[in-house]
């Protein structure tokens, strides 16, 4: 694959340069991810808005150069390496493999990661309070309790559970992990199924057919990538697909319960701007987006449990910030 870089905020930061209409403090903020996938583009502009209502404002005091690798982590290496030759004051990578990559770029830019599951699993830091070093950020675990007691809600049968994943994703694992042990206190039993490329999602998905009751998706970028084709088949066999990010469901998914991503994104560019002002990222605690949340979005789509052959109960209708048709 070529080297991809989306070049419409690299070619207005390069056009505002020396305008009289920046300010002469003016600070600059790159930001990449690893793939565009909608949790990832509203964490994206969460993490705009939060500079935003901090003063930090695009084309007026700020500059942001924005780069998404397309799904290819060789492109994400050398987006790494652009960001340090450039020198921006903050770097901020959306998604492990995309910070994996800054941080093994640089030990001096600050860096605020965002939507990563298990920052220690993957090695971004060693403990969330007062990190220390250049790095610092918000992840974005599932509230993976409050998920399962949903699905069971809705299948009140459920005793075994798909779990599609790439395994060469810290992220992924960390979840498999969480999933099974919360699955073991509530009597469900989990089947991984492997695709460690977007092309295998397809065979991973039917392995399960006739194997569980239902299939959980994790905010995995190379499964989500293929989400369409998963939901396909539940729709051909009746297998109810959940999603672990509730923008999943919008895209036919039956249910979810889980974070604002435009939230995640806003507690992430607070920790920006806190560094833009002066404070060392080492000395900003990482933070689990789910501690700071007022309460989860749940949401449901009736169209998509008609289609796998379930309905959603009026306990979770009650409760449902988003219903989808």
């Amino acid at each position: 694959m070529k080297f991809f870089v989306t070049l419409g905020a690299a070619a207005l930061a390069a056009s505002i340069v020396g305008s009289p209409a920046l300010a002469a403090d003016t600070k600059s903020v790159a930001i990449s991810t690893i793939v565009e996938v909608p949790a990832l583009v509203e964490t994206k502009q969460g993490i705009l808005e939060a500079l935003a209502e901090r003063g930090f404002v695009e084309g007026k005091n700020l500059e942001i150069d924005y780069q998404n690798a397309n799904g290819n982590m060789p492109t994400q290496q050398q987006i790494a390496k652009k960001f340090v030759g450039d020198a921006p004051d903050v770097i901020a990578p959306i998604t492990t493999p995309t910070a994996q990559a800054m941080i093994a770029a640089t030990s001096d830019i600050p860096i605020v990661f965002s939507t990563v599951t298990d920052p220690i699993k993957a090695k971004l830091i060693s403990q969330y309070v007062q990190p220390g070093g250049n790095v610092t950020g918000v992840s974005d675990a599932a509230p993976i309790g409050a998920q399962l007691d949903m699905f069971k809600e809705i299948l009140p049968d459920l005793k075994k559970i798909g779990f599609i994943y790439n395994p060469g994703l810290d992220n992924s694992l960390s979840t498999l992990e969480q999933v099974k042990l919360q699955g073991a206190e509530r009597g469900i039993e989990v089947v991984e199924s492997a695709a460690p490329t977007t092309n295998e999602v397809i065979l991973a998905t039917k392995k399960l057919i006739g194997e569980v009751e239902a299939v959980y998706v994790p905010n995995d970028t190379t499964v989500v990538a293929a989400l369409e084709a998963i939901l396909k088949i539940g729709q051909d066999v009746d297998l109810p697909i959940f999603t672990g990010e509730t923008g999943g469901v919008a895209r036919g998914a039956v249910a979810s319960v889980g974070l604002d991503y435009v939230a995640v994104g806003h507690i992430a560019g607070n920790m920006v701007a806190d560094i833009l002002e002066g404070k060392a990222p080492g000395e900003i605690d990482a933070v689990l987006a789910y501690d700071q949340a007022d309460s989860f979005k749940v949401v449901v789509n009736l169209g998509a449990a008609k289609a796998m052959g379930v309905t959603i109960p009026d306990s979770i209708m009650s409760r449902a910030t988003q219903v989808i048709d």
